[in-house]
């Protein structure tokens, strides 16, 4: 029997419907639009910030690198716990600055132990090897 949280293959996440997300959906004409993938037990997605979206110049804004920590983390939820969430706490430690026009590489992994009202992701984004900024945050179900 084939178990999917072993899989290295990547595997496309696609949503029943995406209500115009500002993160994920195509038709949201501001927004990100993001795209992920599912790789073992975690969520990737490869993302290029659009310069529209810069704090200082060249500079990915803090809120939008906030933004896809939170994205990546509620579709891990979604991908990996077959859950929809909405985020109770978020913790983001900004390392480096996240780059505009620069392929960033976002991760999100649900941490065992869950509690009965919530999931507990990790979320990172990388430029290479090198880690620009991580999230931990609380994630709860949405009935």
């Amino acid at each position: 029997m084939h178990d999917d949280r072993t899989a290295t293959a990547d595997v496309a996440i696609t949503f029943p419907d995406d209500g115009g997300c500002f993160g994920c959906s195509a038709a949201s004409p501001h927004g990100l639009h993001m795209r992920f993938r599912r790789r073992g037990d975690a969520v990737i997605a490869d993302h290029t910030v659009r310069d529209e979206f810069h704090g200082a110049p060249a500079i990915a804004h803090g809120g939008i690198v906030a933004a896809m920590l939170d994205e990546v983390s509620c579709v891990a939820a979604f991908a990996l716990r077959s859950t929809r969430v909405v985020t109770g706490e978020l913790s983001i430690r900004y390392r480096k600055p996240c780059p505009v026009e620069v392929p960033l590489a976002l991760s999100a992994r649900v941490i065992p132990g869950e509690h009965p009202r919530y999931l507990v992701i990790e979320a990172e984004v990388r430029r290479g090897d090198e880690l620009l900024a991580q999230s931990t945050g609380k994630f709860f179900f949405v009935s």
